[in-house]
């Protein structure tokens, strides 16, 4: 009997989350909000991913990323009746709609509850070949200790146990040192267990394997940026094919490094470019803003907050707007 071993691989968390643009006939000015959950446990589950589509026209809409809370909120949108489909690592894919609002309608927050995945690596349906099972992972065939290892590791993560997934998978990836799979799983481990070092290290050989992978090297790009290392996410942002990048975090991340770095023009520089991707977004607007006036170009500061206060004007960041607004004549 053979078996064939699937690997949980997720997706790492961004250091900011906005809304990617479609087209343009979902354009409007309602606001959704809400946020994703464990229907298990009802924990947060953090940077799940929505895709929003309105039914009719082009079906166009925003794909936007919860937070570390599970939190979500997207501003624009056209009344009418909207589905939508949420994905995270580890959850079953869930379908929501349709959801129906008219112009102006303010409803009140979303709950959505994934279900987490059921993961197994054996075929039990014929437990007297036990002695004789073959077990394979990426293709390659290896002792039952090594599967045993990652099936114990595949649950940990599904737990939220990152410390001891770490630990199973250092095992297997020991026994499979070339399986890119389980190097990416154990990238997620290590970066649960919040060493990014080591996440890094593991995702490298994945993301030189096929660096023309976009979301592998925007996950990639985005690790390096969190740890500080501004010169490598740069050259992994900047070697992708043009038009490649359709989503802002990277960009925004890199600026707010740069800021940090008190390099504020070339802050403002990265901001405008994820302004451009994402022109409906507040982030861009946010922190172009705040590099202005980190520059001491007060004037130049104003219409990016006023943008701010105009998208979001309840958040934090809008509140924050105003407060700087009031200080510049």
């Amino acid at each position: 009997m053979k078996r064939t071993f699937a690997i949980i691989a997720a997706a790492m968390l961004m250091l900011v989350a906005v809304a990617a643009v479609a087209s343009e006939d979902w354009r409007g000015d309602n606001r959704l909000a809400g946020t994703v959950v464990d229907k298990n446990t009802g924990a947060a589950v953090k940077g799940a991913k929505l895709m929003l589509r309105i039914q009719k026209g082009s079906n166009g809409g925003p794909d936007i990323t919860a937070d570390g809370n599970g939190k979500w909120a997207v501003l624009g949108l056209a009344a009418g009746s909207w589905n939508i489909d949420v994905e995270a690592p580890g959850y079953v894919v869930r379908k929501i709609g349709p959801i129906s609002f008219q112009q102006g309608q303010r409803l009140p927050p979303v709950k959505i509850e994934l279900e987490p995945q059921v993961v197994s690596a054996a075929d039990t349906s014929a437990p007297a070949e036990a002695a004789h099972e073959e077990v394979k992972i990426g293709g390659k065939t290896v002792s039952k200790d090594i599967a045993d290892a990652v099936e114990a590791a595949n649950a940990l993560i599904a737990e939220k146990k990152y410390k001891e997934a770490v630990a199973k998978y250092e095992i297997a990836s020991a026994a499979l040192p070339d399986s890119l799979d389980l190097r990416k799983a154990l990238a997620r481990a290590y970066y649960g267990a919040g060493d990014v070092k080591k996440a890094i290290a593991a995702l490298e050989p994945v993301y030189k394997a096929d660096p023309a992978n976009t979301p592998m090297a925007l996950l990639y790009a985005n690790m390096l940026l969190e740890d500080g290392q501004l010169a490598d996410g740069k050259q992994v942002i900047e070697a992708l094919p043009a038009g490649a990048l359709t989503e802002p975090t990277a960009l925004i991340n890199i600026g707010i490094l740069m800021m940090n770095k008190k390099q504020p023009a070339a802050a403002v520089d990265y901001f405008t470019k994820a302004i451009a991707i994402a022109p409906s977004a507040v982030d861009g607007y946010y922190y172009r803003g705040l590099a202005h006036l980190q520059a001491g170009k007060a004037k130049e500061a104003k219409p990016d907050l006023q943008k701010v206060v105009e998208l979001s004007p309840d958040s934090d960041q809008g509140k924050e707007a105003k407060e700087y607004l009031k200080s510049i004549k």
